[in-house]
């Protein structure tokens, strides 16, 4: 897998790619530290994944993502930022990049976001997942588009939002982990998603996520 990366910072692009390059199947074609050296190395290099540091000193990282998916559409972009603000996320998102990380992301989990986002899925961060769960889900829009969810089942969305994992639910609400297990199937399918990290993405992409 090629990775190419976008930052203003030598040293975060030495460090990223000293831990990349270590990873199975993964190498680092090339890197750049601003935006026209960026859209040119990568137009050449095709990589399969961008890193792109959305702060950059030059230019908007999130209108630098729509030249680089302008480009060189085949290439997905993962957004960084130091911000975990659900609107930035936002605008990321239906800009076309497949991923947002925060900055202090640790290094098994970007490594799981750029495995993730290279099968076509879209990856937000842990960190501010539980936030955007929170906003998505309650929007009355999302009420409306999830088919009467029973009481149980935004009881259970209650929990998710909050980042429990299924037996922290079970135990919080005094029943089974496959019970809640249950629950969790049928508020995706309901919601025709196959996960709760496409749930946030598709309340992003339909513009259920609140400002």
């Amino acid at each position: 897998m090629h990775i190419f990366i976008v930052d203003d910072q030598q040293s975060i692009i030495d460090t990223w790619t000293t831990l990349l390059s270590g990873v199975e199947d993964f190498k680092v074609v090339d890197s750049a530290l601003e935006s026209a050296e960026a859209l040119r190395k990568i137009k050449l290099h095709r990589p399969n994944i961008v890193l792109l540091n959305l702060n950059l000193k030059d230019t908007s990282g999130i209108d630098l993502c729509v030249k680089i998916i302008k480009e060189a559409p085949t290439t997905k972009v993962i957004g960084l930022s130091l911000q975990n603000k659900a609107t930035i996320v936002k605008k990321v998102i239906t800009k076309g990049a497949k991923g947002y990380l925060t900055k202090n992301v640790e290094v098994a989990e970007l490594i799981k976001a750029i495995k993730v986002v290279s099968t076509g899925e879209t990856y937000i961060c842990e960190e501010i997942q539980s936030k955007l769960i929170q906003e998505v889900l309650f929007s009355t829009k999302v009420r409306k588009s999830s088919k009467e969810l029973t009481s149980k089942e935004v009881e259970i969305l209650e929990q998710v939002a909050k980042g429990l994992t299924s037996k922290e639910i079970a135990e919080a609400l005094i029943l089974s982990a496959r019970t809640v297990e249950t629950h969790r199937h049928n508020i995706l399918k309901k919601l025709k998603l196959p996960n709760t990290a496409r749930l946030i993405s598709w309340a992003v992409q339909n513009g259920y996520l609140t400002n």
